[in-house]
């Protein structure tokens, strides 16, 4: 699953019948590559769930067994310097100093939030004429606020998107 395809999607309480928010991003453990939180806005503003409290993550809604799960975040300024979404548009650049594209989104395992690969788009002008390669999360190096290293030449398998 994309990253990208969580944005906006409703979190429900299963146990309380309402939705507690949206997605709105996803902090990660960039030592671990795993989903640590998903951010979701509401009428309350930003709150965070835990990513092993979630029960499913359907075609609809995503669905957790209680509300009080839901929890204020610890600091807003931690969210945005740890969200998913920061690392959109990040150029990625291999051992061998090259630039081998940015990041257009982030692939991970729905069950265990373990980030499966950097979906890397290279080439094109202005996005036409593109083409976006998977960068395996194995291959991660660093995940920098303004760089992301990878230890591989060039991306690895084609994410079957040409733009």
């Amino acid at each position: 699953m994309r990253v990208s395809e969580l944005n906006h999607r409703p979190v429900v309480s299963l146990s309380d019948g309402v939705t507690v928010g949206e997605v709105a991003d996803l902090t990660f453990d960039a030592t671990h590559a795993k989903v640590s939180t998903l951010v979701l806005v509401g009428h309350d503003g930003n709150s965070v769930v835990p990513f092993a409290a979630i029960r499913h993550i359907g075609a609809d809604a995503v669905t957790i067994d209680d509300s009080r799960i839901v929890q204020a975040p610890a600091d807003n300024n931690d969210i945005t310097a740890r969200g998913m979404s920061t690392l959109t548009g990040l150029p990625v650049m291999n051992q061998g100093g090259a630039i081998i594209g940015s990041v257009d989104d982030v692939e991970l395992d729905e069950e265990n939030g373990q980030i499966i690969a950097l979906l890397v788009q290279r080439g094109g002008v202005l996005g036409i004429g593109s083409a976006h390669e998977a960068v395996p999360a194995s291959a991660i190096r660093g995940v920098g606020p303004t760089l992301i290293t990878v230890d591989t030449t060039t991306p690895v398998a084609s994410a079957g998107k040409t733009t």
